[in-house]
């Protein structure tokens, strides 16, 4: 893997990180948008946005795949749709959370992250939450949502803390140690790819 694009992976997961701390100030309260409604608007497009960041960090190495994805992820708000396309050029863009290694391979994590499914089910929900509401529909409100962001952050920081993915139109496999802590570095691993998770 070039340099370049190990690189590249490390400023998307730095990005991440970013708005990820951003919506923790959202939910601690520290910061706002003077009115409860625009700051659940506002944490549902940092939501979608770090979404969207790990649904394309795997293209890194196929740059003509990322501008095209970019291009139609501006366009489109469903996510079954934008992952269809991403998986027709990465089937195995999702990241894979791991807790270290053994002698027999990678400790996948079970559980407490977010899963490819909840991710899809999540981008959804974050759409729903920047258009305005049908006054007339009945539905969660808004105030569920925003109750709800601290637990999917927390599903997210499990997914990317330290996982492994491979990268599209290659057989490449990086291995990434993603804290979310401020400050704390970020390394991305080129490895010879080794689907072996325990």
């Amino acid at each position: 893997m070039e340099s370049k694009n190990r690189r590249k992976y490390a400023s998307m997961m730095r990005e991440c990180r970013y708005r990820i701390e951003t919506l923790r100030d959202f939910t601690s309260g520290k910061t706002h948008c003077t009115y409860l409604q625009t700051t659940i608007e506002s944490e549902a497009l940092q939501l979608r946005k770090l979404l969207e960041l790990i649904a394309y960090s795997s293209l890194v190495s196929y740059q003509e795949a990322y501008r095209s994805v970019r291009s139609d992820i501006a366009k489109d708000w469903h996510a079954a749709r934008i992952l269809r396309k991403i998986e027709g050029i990465n089937p195995e863009f999702y990241p894979i959370p791991i807790s270290g290694w053994n002698k027999k391979g990678w400790n996948k994590i079970r559980g407490g992250y977010l899963t490819r499914k909840q991710f899809e089910t999540l981008y959804d929900k974050c759409g729903t939450m920047l258009h305005i509401q049908n006054p007339f529909k009945k539905g969660k409100s808004s105030l569920a949502f925003h109750k709800k962001v601290p637990e999917y952050l927390d599903r997210i920081e499990s997914l990317l803390a330290e996982h492994v993915v491979n990268l599209a139109e290659s057989e490449e496999l990086v291995h990434v140690l993603a804290p979310m802590e401020a400050n704390a570095p970020i390394q991305v691993r080129h490895l010879v790819w080794e689907a072996n998770y325990v």
